[in-house]
């Protein structure tokens, strides 16, 4: 163990237990609060309901389609995320755009956008690009991949990250005969450090490829929890304007569940998710270099008096005020394991 810049690491040998210990087993110590819902049995249930329907001052009211009601909206909320009911039809998603730069010449930074074939082939581009300028490491932005179930385009995206052969996830649920393997194939384009940030919004096909890259790429995550999401949706028609959204498969990773808890990033980094949203689009017109390295404001000295200017007027920072610190800390970390292994 060491530490970098104020930081404390592992081996990267490590980093895949790490993550199966935290999708399987409660913190140390820490006793899980009992729900009294399931302390009871069936019997004792229906006895429950009985009561409620024979003693409370509106039981009266609690008829079968009452009791089917409460029933549903007990089950999607204990299924949630992956169970919800919706009036409307959801929007079409807009695409996202592509991004990639190389931050300050340490880093080289993907904004991925969204999973789809034109941005796969851009990836590869910028992969080969910075293993041209030997870059220290890569810095894989989900933050900005909308939620889809591309989980196809998710194991190509991977393959990018991890050696030909290597088992990606698996996608398994109980309306399939067998579950679907994805394996990395192809060129692993991508060498030194890599850190995936990802937070609340990463879900669905984006999210197995963080986990997996984390799990297969020993990628190291940064931000926020990761939604839970990663799951396969079905649009059920129940109503006339009603529909269902229920899970019908689910993302295992080396046999390991991610839905419904998410992904806990290695470095946990909050950020205003407005700030988050106004910064993100300010940098596919501006670059993200603006939002990571902070500057110092032009101060009045002698030699701008002599010149009859003051430099501190209408001098300010880039983006005053918005720093994007998920991706500053993993600009920070690129630099630190690359320290790091080397001296290991």
């Amino acid at each position: 163990m060491k530490n970098l810049l104020g930081l404390t690491f592992v081996a990267s040998t490590a980093i895949a237990p790490i993550y199966a210990a935290e999708l399987t087993t409660p913190s140390p110590g820490v006793a899980p609060a009992a729900d009294p819902f399931l302390t009871l049995d069936g019997g004792q249930v229906e006895q429950a309901i009985f009561i409620l329907r024979r003693d409370h001052v509106r039981g009266a009211k609690i008829d079968d389609a009452a009791l089917g009601r409460a029933t549903l909206q007990g089950l999607i909320q204990s299924l949630a995320p992956g169970a919800a009911l919706a009036a409307d039809a959801p929007a079409p998603v807009p695409p996202s755009p592509f991004r990639a730069e190389i931050l300050d010449g340490r880093a080289g930074y993907i904004r991925l956008g969204s999973l789809q074939t034109e941005n796969l082939a851009e990836l590869d581009a910028s992969l080969r690009d910075f293993a041209a300028k030997d870059v220290h490491g890569v810095i894989l932005d989900l933050r900005a991949t909308p939620e889809s179930s591309d989980f196809a385009a998710a194991a190509q995206s991977a393959s990018r990250f991890c050696p030909p052969g290597t088992a990606l996830f698996t996608l398994a649920g109980p309306g399939r005969d067998e579950s679907e393997e994805f394996v990395s194939a192809g060129d692993n384009l991508s060498r030194g450090a890599l850190v995936v940030l990802i937070d609340e919004n990463t879900a669905g096909a984006a999210e197995a490829l963080a986990a997996t890259l984390r799990w297969n790429a020993r990628a190291l995550l940064v931000g926020t929890r990761s939604s839970g999401r990663c799951v396969a949706f079905a649009e059920v028609p129940v109503g006339e304007k009603t529909s269902l959204r229920v899970a019908v498969a689910e993302v295992l990773v080396a046999g390991q569940e991610v839905y419904p808890r998410g992904l806990r990033p290695d470095i946990e980094i909050p950020q205003d998710a407005a700030e988050r949203k106004t910064i993100l689009a300010a940098a596919l017109v501006d670059g993200s270099a603006g939002f990571v390295f902070e500057k110092e404001r032009a101060q009045f000295d002698e030699a701008s008096l002599v010149a009859g200017t003051n430099p501190e007027i209408g001098s300010v920072a880039v983006k005053p005020g918005l720093i994007d610190r998920p991706l500053q800390r993993a600009v920070d970390l690129v630099t630190a394991l690359r320290v790091f292994r080397k001296t290991d």
